[in-house]
């Protein structure tokens, strides 16, 4: 069955209702009509399954005939705090990571970020939240990732403080490596993953990660671009806290 994103908001009792781009997209080029069945997501963790009972390219209206929850959602949190690299990566980065299973992205400036923001940063966070549902109707996920507006990297450490534990992998790390620091917090459900935009972090931002409780790991003797190390990190982070079996 096809798969739609459904508002929360536009969940009442046994109906749903589809709009924008989703129904659209259903009308016009799925041909859904009244009678067909399909599947929506809320991103907040349920999954519906509903037969269309009107259509158009505005508005799809459909009668939820099952509710399901839980599909797609690890018992692990995982914020990716990502220094904005050039041109359009962030894109890239945002659909890689929520297929990896990332829930919450902080875009920021660092020292070393090239991108110019001004007054175009709240149309690419919008963008990146476009994406962000796209990937997860896609990979299956009941549950949307959240991406946060572009801030710099000290007000991003304020807002992980609490998590159970924030890894930062760096090039100048030599002894510390990430499943040396996972396997000694084997309990922690709050991750948080510092990645630094082309270039990396400068010594002073690592300190000042440092400062708000970060540990620098490294992640062996491969140098991986800013596009793919949070995700690579991430993967890492799963199989060892959620899929590998504890001892």
């Amino acid at each position: 069955m096809r798969r739609f994103f459904v508002r929360p908001e536009h969940v009442r009792g046994e109906e749903l209702l589809l709009v924008g781009e989703e129904a659209r997209h259903a009308f016009e080029v799925l041909r859904l009509g009244p009678g067909a069945k399909a599947l929506a997501f809320d991103g907040a963790g349920r999954e519906y399954v509903f037969e269309v009972t009107s259509a158009s390219s505005k508005a799809l209206a459909g009668r939820i005939l099952e509710v399901r929850e839980g599909k797609g959602i690890l018992p692990l949190s995982l914020t990716l705090v990502q220094g904005v690299p050039k041109g359009r990566k962030m894109d890239l980065i945002v659909r890689m990571g929520t297929e990896a299973g990332i829930d919450t992205f902080i875009p920021v400036v660092t020292r070393r970020t090239v991108v110019r923001f001004e007054e175009k940063a709240s149309s690419k966070v919008l963008r990146w939240q476009r994406i962000a549902r796209e990937a997860a109707k896609q990979s299956q996920r009941t549950t949307v990732p959240s991406v946060l507006s572009v801030c710099t990297l000290e007000e991003a450490l304020w807002q992980v403080d609490s998590s159970d534990l924030i890894l930062m992998p760096w090039e100048g790390e030599r002894q510390r490596t990430l499943g040396e620091v996972l396997a000694r917090n084997r309990q922690a459900r709050q991750v948080v993953i510092l990645i630094g935009p082309e270039g990396g972090f400068e010594p002073g931002e690592v300190q000042e990660a440092v400062a708000h409780g970060a540990v620098t790991v490294s992640l062996g003797p491969l140098v991986y671009r800013t596009e793919t190390a949070g995700v690579v990190t991430a993967a890492m982070v799963i199989y060892e806290l959620v899929l590998r079996p504890f001892p």
